[in-house]
């Protein structure tokens, strides 16, 4: 599963990969508006928005192509390692991928 990170913090890049890797998970950071994000997040599965990290702009742009691509998208409160798992979690439950975690049951 291909998931986008938005926000985040870019010293914790390292921490949010071994927790991807724990999911068997690929993703991609944009800890930053890049001008053409909208385009290279289309090929993902699910998105986690960091809410205190992202611009306007980054999330405006967020929803519309989630919405256009019926894209899973999380937001979660800040860019911790507890709230990152959280939300992946989530996903994975609503993807139906998780097995037997605590949310389902």
């Amino acid at each position: 599963m291909n998931i986008a990170l938005l926000g985040g913090v870019k010293s914790m890049e390292c921490k949010y990969k071994e927790l991807m890797d724990k999911y068997s998970c690929k993703f991609k950071l944009f800890n930053k508006y890049v001008p053409d994000m909208g385009k290279r997040m289309k090929d993902v599965d699910a998105v986690v928005l960091f809410m205190d990290t992202s611009s306007h702009k980054m999330v405006n742009i967020c929803n519309t192509v989630c919405r256009k691509n019926n894209i899973v998208m999380k937001r979660v409160k800040n860019g911790s390692m507890n709230c990152l798992e959280t939300g992946v979690n989530e996903i994975l439950c609503i993807k139906d991928m998780c097995k037997n975690c605590k949310l389902c049951k």
